[in-house]
């Protein structure tokens, strides 16, 4: 399957657009239309199963907040609404935003900073974390595979049954991972060049295309809907 490649600015300006849309949000169908919109972008940008993932965990809130209202009561009932309205508020924007981190490459992110004129005080760090966050992933599974040698479920049934072993089985292998991590990339960072003054080339063109002007039209005209209601 061919996925549609958008510019780096364009993902920026749905992640503000979906960012506006859901603090003005006139109602719970408005909020899922919008994931709904945010999973087709998703698939049509190479992040299917992260798309799908994340809109079944945003229908499980939504259940959640249904069966809150009808057979909770109370405080019990006042709990599991909030946590659901305010899980449900951040939702889209974590989603497209995972969407932006997975679709796009560091060096193509970096890029389009720079033709935007971000300052490098702000270029550099969140180049950093771009390349940080996929190590990160890769650490995980490489300590989930150890957990599953010791017994040790890397998981929430695993947290109750041997809290402090397992605990100790994930934070310290992964903060010392992240430490060391974060200390390789800035040296590799600066080892590139990414202090240098002077323009950065990019070997990737970085340039606005018919699907940029799509995927932006349909976000604002949704965007739009939210005061028409």
């Amino acid at each position: 399957m061919k996925y549609v490649h958008t510019d780096p600015r364009t993902k920026l300006f749905v992640l503000l657009i979906c960012a506006i849309a859901i603090t003005i949000s006139p109602s719970l169908y408005y909020e899922g239309g919008l994931v709904f919109i945010i999973l087709l972008y998703g698939i049509l940008s190479g992040r299917p199963k992260y798309s799908f993932l994340m809109a079944i965990a945003y229908s499980a809130l939504i259940g959640l907040a249904i069966i809150s209202n009808f057979y909770f009561t109370g405080a019990l009932r006042i709990m599991f609404t909030t946590f659901s309205d305010f899980i449900g508020k951040m939702f889209p924007c974590v989603m497209m935003g995972g969407i932006l981190i997975g679709s796009t490459q560091a060096s193509e992110f970096m890029a389009a900073l720079n033709r935007m004129r971000v300052p490098k005080n702000v270029v550099v760090p969140v180049t950093v974390m771009l390349r940080y966050i996929p190590m990160i992933q890769e650490d995980w599974g490489y300590i989930k595979d150890s957990m599953k040698l010791r017994d040790v479920a890397p998981s929430i049934k695993g947290l109750i049954k041997n809290p402090s072993q397992t605990m100790e089985c994930v934070y310290v292998p992964l903060m010392m991972a992240a430490s060391k991590m974060a200390d390789e990339i800035s040296a590799a960072a600066v080892t590139r060049g990414i202090e240098n003054p002077k323009p950065r080339t990019c070997i990737k063109q970085i340039h606005f295309y018919i699907q940029d002007i799509v995927v932006a039209v349909v976000f604002l005209s949704y965007f739009v809907i939210a005061f028409l209601y």
